[in-house]
């Protein structure tokens, strides 16, 4: 593989607006689950309309952009959202545990999921559609994010299969430890987290999503 579009390398080239996008679901999430749920004396996070409610509160966050970065953003149908930066789509997704959420019924997503790596020449590669999945807790708290490179849909209801997955490091963790980055797709429910402790995304089977 080139080395250009190795996982590491990927998230190296992408890591300035990663940590951004960190810094902004770090305060989107919280805010959402006490906005819409525990301030109502709600005890359960539903994840359609958390997932709303976070979407809306970072694309507030998103309009502030540091100088240093140039992206544009779009929200998705279904509670997602769409980052251009450096030449590549990023796709923002509430992870089901751990992974994109499955595509239902929408050709749209379907299409953004499937991906060679192989290029016109069996020498080049290109990873231009990714996914960063937010990962949220039971109890509406942000686990973190991961970094994912679909390549291809097995079934309408089930998540994409994965090139790779990584870990996008907490901001505050950069400059205190070594950062490894490197991580198999089969080795994601192993990542800092527990399945029981991950809040589905509720993908409907009549199919709501355009995107």
């Amino acid at each position: 593989m080139k080395r250009g579009d190795a996982p590491e390398a990927t998230l190296a080239e992408l890591l300035p607006f990663l940590l951004h996008a960190h810094k902004i679901f770090e305060v989107a999430i919280p805010e959402a689950t006490l906005d819409e749920f525990t301030s109502k004396g709600e005890e359960e996070i539903e994840g359609c309309h958390h997932a709303s409610a976070v979407r809306i509160r970072a694309c507030r966050g998103f309009r502030n952009k540091p100088p240093d970065l140039e992206y544009t953003m779009r929200p998705l149908s279904f509670n997602g959202l769409e980052a251009i930066y450096k030449g590549r789509t990023l796709k923002f997704y509430k992870g089901v545990n751990g992974r994109p959420p499955a595509c239902g019924k929408s050709d749209t997503r379907k299409a953004f999921y499937q991906q060679s790596l192989f290029g016109v020449a069996d020498e080049q590669f290109s990873a231009r559609k990714l996914v960063v999945i937010y990962n949220v807790a039971r109890d509406g708290t942000l686990l973190g994010l991961d970094l994912a490179c679909p390549k291809g849909v097995v079934t309408d209801y089930e998540p994409p299969e994965l090139h790779w997955s990584i870990p996008v490091p907490h901001p505050a963790t950069l400059q205190n430890s070594d950062i490894k980055y490197e991580q198999k797709p089969g080795d994601l429910d192993d990542i800092r987290r527990n399945d029981e402790d991950i809040d589905d995304l509720d993908i409907r089977r009549d199919g709501t999503s355009d995107e």
